[in-house]
């Protein structure tokens, strides 16, 4: 099934319902299949950047499906269904068709059990390794060794008929005019190539072409394609062109040979998968991925194993982990060569066992959930399991909690980088380990940062020179933004000693002396979000917020922060999120970064480009296309980008919906809802796509019932730098309280907003906002809707520790920062109506919270203030379209209510 299947149905959909963005409804919004589409999870580039797996389903429901697509573009291919795999080895749980005709496990549940997922590529890029209900399956992908050769003479014509069409191609812009004599060189000796490949050998078109011969022909042609795609920027450059009749012929016919090769490689690599199930296991196995490519590292009841392929002989690593005891084994990081596996083993038996009650059963059973601090160490031991007790490194003793939070190896495969955080969150400290386990171990610091709040997530960025075991690079908020920072070890010096005899232990390794030297690579007020070594050991390729804190961008720049370039920029005209990017350079010369890339009112699409030296294609290509034509076709409401001055003169980013004929001057004020997204460590105003979806179209249909929306990105959001972010320490509901304040203030004043007509929305951290803003400030709202809502976060430290004790200390040390942060505190002070809405099985912000919030509202006697509604089988992200279907209903309603 190719992707065209999806818009076909969609655009019949489009056709038949003929709705518009206005006359949206609740329903539709939340139905599934969305309106948006479902988008692409998942996805991996192959080591040898050539191509990408993705989970997609093309009718936009569950449970997905796993596609191929090639790096270059063209079709992809679904090589794998849930369905296409043997039942699992563990039986599925009772239908339990309960007596008041509730079936627990219907089919919307059965659609999400067991899904594809988790796959890892060999280092050869030819298999992938994946677990399906608990169990491991490894898949051979189409190569030219498993091609159907009968396949092959369809293909080869169709790639032969391509480089015929070529001096028409040619000849028919030459007529135009156009002389571009560089281009045209590159194509005609790229095509040259190509028919010399395909005359070596047998006769044009024979079945008995080696291996070798075929990929010769693919390598050659794929050359040709990437010239050809360079003719795209002169129809840009010349856009007459495009009207010229013996160019337009000749594009038409290539355009249908195109076609003709995309279905002939689909049928030559169609038959060629092969799956092999590896494991068939009443406990499930996790966690896998290729050491090499004849073993497998995986984790089972929670220790590791290694599985050889060869002779399906299986060697257990750890022996550590032991549920009863509460130890783990987790972060499991092998070496390149996969002969060392540093791990951390975690102790959580202090921690409290929290109940999550399921009231929908015959009788109420409650599942424990551990959350607390653990204590940790990391091990070494090799892969092989001759080694019964690891290697323990010894890092300097921690303080207070702490937490390793990621491990790497340097180049030489023998020494590993640490990064551990301690001191209560507050301390950030890089270890190099020199040779891990040898007599000659030297635990270097790298460096040690302390911050009086607490330690940003995004300084975990780090990444050792492939080339160079003494550099790395690391990320920092030492100058207020998160930039990258050239760590070099300095190398000792080997001294002989009285007796003339070498000091060191190996002579030609004389290790480190212990001094380093860190230079600073990026610099301003914007952030890097993420970073990899580029094809060039001296570059570095990085993500970041320079041109702009609505958007990411991809630059180059030289380890010594010299030298810049912007490779994908100029190529993509009006910004966007450039998200969740990969990098691959196993090629010499060739590196292929592939990322999701969205804007405000188009979802992610999965886009690869090519970085290399000149000749290189360094045009975006798209590989997916997975948005439906009812979004593409709709006129949504765009956001206008702002800032807004707040109390201390600094700057709120914001973005504001209005209803359609805004007039700022009209007689009749506008009523507005404020949206309050979550996570308080998040970032909502970007001109691109996120989880928010929903929110985004119910926001478009409050603009169509007359209400103005804003939603900011509040203190405390990502995306602004280090102060941005800890500006709410040791007050929630602080500063980021007054930014909404200032800003609905300014709305007021500015864009004709009733003040006694403002609402406010949101969850979780939006919730809790939510409940702050009804409850301290009356006067500025009239009504508030708090969606899984922290109302104390004492409770919320049992459950997310980390989280809370980053941002409010510990509840015994910092007890008054607690209670002043707390919605709980304010119920007295409630006068405005405040509707509460809950998963009963949420197992992030316990539900506790709300019915804890209830009772004191209930006990004050302000029961006439608030609403609430509990979503039994829901946990903190909902799942079911019904339950978000009542939920955005009853807002509506709520707001239609209470603020017209």
């Amino acid at each position: 099934m190719r992707l065209r299947t999806f818009f076909f149905l969609s655009v019949i959909a489009c056709f038949l319902s003929g709705v518009t963005a206005q006359n949206l409804t609740v329903r539709e919004i939340m139905s599934e299949p969305s309106i948006a589409g479902m988008r692409v999870d998942g996805e991996k580039l192959s080591p040898d950047g050539t191509k990408v797996v993705y989970l997609w389903n093309a009718e936009g429901k569950m449970p997905r499906d796993l596609y191929l697509v090639s790096t270059t573009g063209g079709d992809a291919t679904k090589i794998l269904s849930p369905s296409d795999l043997p039942p699992p080895t563990r039986p599925p749980e009772k239908e339990n068709k309960l007596d008041y005709g509730l079936t627990m496990r219907d089919e919307f549940v059965k659609d999400r059990e067991n899904q594809l997922g988790n796959f890892e590529w060999s280092p050869d890029s030819k298999r992938l390794v994946t677990s399906y209900g608990g169990d491991l399956y490894v898949i051979t992908l189409p190569s030219p060794e498993t091609g159907s050769m009968e396949k092959w003479p369809a293909y080869e014509a169709a790639i032969t008929r391509r480089a015929d069409l070529v001096p028409n191609l040619i000849e028919s812009v030459k007529m135009s005019g156009i002389q571009e004599d560089e281009i045209f060189a590159q194509i005609a000796e790229a095509r040259s190539r190509l028919l010399n490949s395909l005359h070596a050998g047998p006769v044009r078109g024979n079945s008995t072409r080696s291996v070798t011969e075929i990929r010769e022909i693919l390598a050659a042609d794929e050359t040709l394609r990437l010239a050809l795609k360079r003719l795209d920027r002169i129809e840009e450059a010349y856009p007459m062109l495009r009207t010229a009749d013996v160019y337009k012929n000749v594009r038409t016919e290539l355009a249908g040979v195109e076609n003709r090769i995309a279905v002939a490689r689909n049928d030559f690599y169609s038959s060629a998968n092969t799956l092999r199930r590896l494991t068939r296991t009443q406990t499930p196995e996790t966690g896998a991925r290729f050491l090499d490519n004849g073993r497998i590292l995986f984790s089972q009841s929670g220790n590791l194993f290694v599985l050889d392929l060869s002779n399906s002989l299986l060697t257990q690593v750890s022996k550590e982990a032991n549920a009863a005891s509460f130890i783990s084994v987790f972060n499991a990081t092998p070496n390149k060569p996969g002969n060392l596996i540093a791990y951390v083993i975690s102790d959580s038996s202090k921690n409290k066992a929290l109940l999550v009650p399921n009231y929908l059963d015959e009788f109420v059973v409650a599942n424990p959930t551990r959350r607390g601090w653990t204590d940790q160490k990391v091990v070494v031991t090799f892969a092989d399991g001759s080694r019964d007790i690891p290697f323990e490194i010894k890092l300097p003793k921690s303080e207070g909690v702490s937490n390793i939070r990621r491990m790497v190896w340097a180049a030489d495969n023998s020494s590993l980088i640490v990064d551990r955080v301690d001191k209560d969150t507050k301390r950030r400290m890089l270890f190099y380990v020199h040779h891990v386990g040898s007599k000659g171990e030297k635990i270097i610091p790298i460096i040690e940062e302390t911050d009086d709040k607490w330690q940003a997530s995004l300084s975990n960025i780090f990444e050792a020179n492939p080339n160079n075991p003494s550099e790395l690079f690391f990320g920092s908020e030492k100058d207020g933004f998160n930039h990258l920072y050239l760590a070099k070890l300095e190398k000792a010096t080997v001294e002989p000693n009285p007796t003339g005899e070498i000091r060191q232990e190996n002579p030609s390794d004389p290790g480190y002396s212990g001094k380093v030297t860190i230079t600073q690579v990026t610099k301003g007020n914007w952030q890097v979000e993420w970073a990899k070594w580029s094809y060039e050991v001296n570059e570095i390729l990085y993500s970041s917020t320079e041109e702009g804190a609505d958007r990411r961008e991809f630059f180059i720049t030289d380890k010594d922060g010299v030298s810049l370039k912007f490779p994908a920029r100029r190529h993509e005209p009006g910004g966007g999120m450039k998200t969740n990017p990969q990098y691959q350079d196993a090629n010499p010369g060739v590196g292929a970064l592939l990322y999701s890339l969205s804007r405000w009112n188009q979802p992610d699409e999965l886009v690869v480009l090519g970085l290399c030296d000149i000749g290189c294609n360094r045009t975006p290509t798209k590989l997916t296309n997975t948005t439906p034509t009812r979004l593409t076709a709709t006129k949504w409401s765009e956001p206008q980008f702002l800032e807004i001055p707040s109390r201390d003169n600094k700057k709120i980013p914001a973005k504001i919906y209005r209803p359609a004929g805004f007039n700022a001057k009209a007689k009749s004020k506008y009523p507005m809802v404020v949206f309050v997204h979550g996570a308080g460590y998040l970032q909502n105003v970007i001109n691109g796509w996120n989880n928010y979806y929903r929110e985004f179209m119910f926001n478009e249909l409050l603009t169509q019932k007359g209400y103005i929306v804003l939603d900011i990105d509040y203190r405390g959001s990502a995306g602004y730098g280090r102060d941005w972010r800890t500006d709410v320490y040791d007050f929630l509901g602080g500063k980021d309280f007054d930014d909404h304040i200032d800003s609905i203030d300014y709305m007021v004043k500015n864009y004709n907003v009733n003040q006694a007509k403002v609402g406010v929305y949101g969850g979780s951290y939006g919730g809790f906002m939510a409940a702050m803003l009804a409850e301290r400030a009356p006067d500025k709202i009239a009504a508030a809707a708090a969606l899984r809502p922290v109302f104390d976060w004492k409770n919320y430290y049992a459950s997310s520790p980390g989280y809370t004790a980053q941002r409010l200390g510990f509840p015994d040390k910092n007890p008054e920062a607690y209670k002043r942060s707390s919605p709980i505190t304010y119920a007295d002070k409630l006068e405005r109506p405040m509707l509460i809405l809950h998963g009963m099985s949420d197992d992030n912000v316990h539900v506790q919270d709300s019915i804890q919030m209830m009772e004191k509202l209930i006990r004050l006697g302000k029961t006439q203030y608030f609403e609430t509604m509990l979503y039994p089988s829901e946990n903190h992200g909902f799942v079911r379209p019904e339950s978000w279907t009542d939920e955005y209903e009853r807002i509506l309603a709520f707001f239609e209510k209470h603020l017209k």
